[in-house]
């Protein structure tokens, strides 16, 4: 039997592993909604309902998780050990990871994030980051496998409870992001500057950045009244006037530029 301790021993903190399959999918998707809500405050999740389109075929999602600064966001599916991982769980993951989102993909995440209008949904569906996690109710060590080798992330989510019922959740795995995106710099060929609002994450003084055809090269920002203005050291940007550019940060700290295309 699998316990947990949540605190001082006595029977009120003791919680034993719920049985795993007695969950249905739609049940199971609910804890996990509330156990992603708890772990990540610094997201939101909702039920994402879109759909994505790979080679012909469409798959619909579960739930997204969006960062509240939008600098990356994650397609979760939720999946029961029971499903097929052949014909189900591995189609799924192939096409949100690598897949096109379509339509009804700007319309359930602004129906979803009431917050968010379509606008801004779409420009989180074809410029902000995608990652694709599975989070299923039980481990598989040749799930997890298989699913690193489409660079989809594999997270188990485990329930506990006490003799009251009360209910603790247990997740195994945590969720990374290897490219965020730091907003968009609006580019002015009079000033020869890119400008973005300060607090963004990028630091002022001399940074190598990774221009738009994959050039390195060195370029200053510096901070005035709350905007941070980004020019290049040497040579043209060859960027089009009052044109916006993305500008992305790797996991190990490279900063590249994206422009539209």
């Amino acid at each position: 039997m699998n316990m947990l301790l949540t605190g001082e021993c006595c029977s009120d903190n003791i919680f034993s592993l719920m049985d795993p399959t007695s969950f249905s999918e739609g049940a199971f998707e609910a804890e996990v909604v509330r156990a992603l809500t708890c772990f990540y405050p610094h997201y939101w999740c909702r039920v994402f309902s879109g759909t994505f389109l790979l080679e012909g075929e469409r798959r619909k999602a579960d739930l997204a998780l969006i960062h509240k600064d939008l600098a990356h966001w994650f397609v979760i599916e939720v999946e029961l050990a029971g499903h097929s991982f052949k014909h189900h769980v591995l189609p799924q993951a192939r096409c949100f990871r690598y897949g096109d989102p379509d339509e009804s993909c700007v319309t359930s995440l602004s129906v979803a994030f009431d917050h968010i209008p379509r606008e801004r949904a779409e420009q989180i569906l074809h410029h902000i980051p995608r990652y694709v996690a599975v989070i299923s109710n039980m481990s598989n060590a040749m799930w997890k496998t298989a699913l690193e080798g489409l660079d989809v992330q594999h997270l188990v989510l485990s329930l506990y409870q006490n003799h009251k019922a009360d209910t603790v959740h247990a997740l195994d795995g945590c969720l990374l992001a290897k490219v965020d995106s730091l907003g968009f710099a609006w580019y002015s060929a009079v000033d020869q500057c890119m400008r973005i609002k300060n607090g963004c994450g990028l630091p002022t003084g001399t940074v190598q950045i990774i221009d738009q055809f994959g050039a390195r090269g060195s370029w200053t920002i510096r901070e005035e009244n709350g905007t941070l203005w980004i020019s290049k050291d040497n040579g043209p940007t060859l960027l089009e006037h009052d044109s916006y550019v993305q500008i992305i940060r790797t996991y190990d700290g490279i900063i590249l530029l994206r422009t539209s295309r």
